[in-house]
């Protein structure tokens, strides 16, 4: 996460501490432990991590912010969705929600400031939501390391990005449908709309959707060939993205105000 973000190097430059925890040979669970490590509580982890950090002198242990792609990404909705750590932001980058969790809590228990980054082409979480595409050799090895760590069958299955979108937007209060932006990309990169959902003493919610856009974090290396996991979109800035919701939820917080995630200068 580091090098595909850069965040080790930006978010201090930004005045926002970067943490990149470890989940348990290398997966998050949002349903369960795995059998082998049936104390294993990723949730309980990520709190007391935030509390030794600031204990440390690291770093404030409010305001909090998620991120995460992929795997990280449906844990961490799954965390702030369920209210299992306070988070003032949420950024989810090529993973949306688990359907199960959804069911569990339809509508989020926190109101909480939400990005999520998506591409329609992405090969291992469809955009429109369904099973997570596990398919071939890799897709085997993924299914049998998912059993693993305690995915049950029927539990692979993700919800689409705008229904995720639109169930934070209810749960911070938004009544009204989302303004919709085509962002200005150049020829040779992807297609990028923004919806935005917000309304006066909201939170917002923002959904950057790539067209043809695959299995990646936006703006940063294309890690597999694009004929595996699609194409990564090199105009958008995720980390830039995730740094200034973080930037503006810290200034909120401490009683002041800065421009930043829907506003103009």
């Amino acid at each position: 996460m580091a090098r595909f973000t850069g965040l080790a190097l930006r978010g201090p430059a930004a005045g926002i501490t970067t943490v990149f925890p470890d989940g348990w040979k290398g997966v998050w669970h949002a349903a369960r432990p795995p059998a082998r490590e049936p104390s294993l509580d990723d949730p309980r982890f990520l709190a007391e991590l935030s509390t030794h950090l600031e204990v440390q002198g690291a770093a404030r242990s409010w305001p909090v912010f998620l991120a995460g792609v992929s795997n990280g990404s449906w844990f961490a909705e799954h965390v702030a969705r369920h209210g299992l750590l306070p988070v003032a932001g949420l950024c989810l980058v090529a993973g949306t929600a688990l359907e199960f969790s959804r069911r569990l809590a339809p509508t989020p228990r926190l109101h909480t400031s939400m990005v999520m980054i998506m591409g329609t082409g992405d090969r291992a979480v469809p955009y429109q939501g369904g099973p997570l595409s596990r398919r071939g050799m890799s897709g085997l090895i993924l299914k049998r390391r998912a059993a693993r760590h305690g995915e049950l069958p029927g539990e692979d299955v993700v919800a689409g990005a705008e229904a995720v979108a639109a169930d934070w937007a209810a749960g911070n209060s938004i009544k009204s449908g989302p303004v919709i932006e085509e962002l200005p990309t150049p020829l040779d990169d992807l297609p990028v709309t923004r919806k935005t959902w917000s309304a006066p003493g909201c939170r917002p919610v923002v959904l950057y959707r790539m067209d043809g856009g695959g299995h990646g974090w936006p703006g940063g290396p294309q890690f597999l060939p694009a004929r595996m996991t699609g194409p990564v979109t090199r105009s958008l800035d995720a980390t830039g993205i995730l740094l200034g919701m973080a930037q503006k939820e810290s200034a909120e917080a401490a009683g002041r105000h800065i421009l930043g995630m829907g506003d103009s200068a």
